[in-house]
């Protein structure tokens, strides 16, 4: 009985240990978290990076404001998004999302063709 006794002793005391090993660990990763979140990087990937500058994400896009602006004007004149493309010579998407850019409620189907 008594070497069961000491092994849930043993037990116990191990499971204590485990514990404050969790609270260090939870503690570090509050203050490592707290220290990403006020934009001082600790290590890793993140740490040439500069944070919080805002503004879009990815490459620069095709079409400046006042281009956009103007694929807006040509499109409310009727142009449909293919002809915009193959005249700037550029996807479909491209000028989509330039229209979108700029405000623009983008029709939705094919026109109807005259008879």
């Amino acid at each position: 009985m008594s070497t069961l006794t000491h092994l849930l002793r043993d037990l116990i005391d191990e499971i204590r240990s485990t514990a404050r090993r969790t609270e260090a660990l939870e503690r570090r990763l509050a203050e490592l978290s707290g220290s990403l979140r006020r934009g001082r990087a600790v290590s890793g990937r993140s740490a040439g990076r500069r944070r919080g500058t805002g503004g879009r994400r990815g490459p620069k896009p095709k079409f400046n404001e006042a281009q956009a602006a103007q694929l807006r004007k040509q499109y409310e004149a009727g142009a449909t998004g293919v002809s915009l493309s193959k005249k700037y010579k550029v996807a479909l998407p491209t000028v989509l999302n330039a229209l979108r850019r700029a405000g623009t409620t983008l029709k939705r189907g094919r026109r109807k063709r005259a008879r």
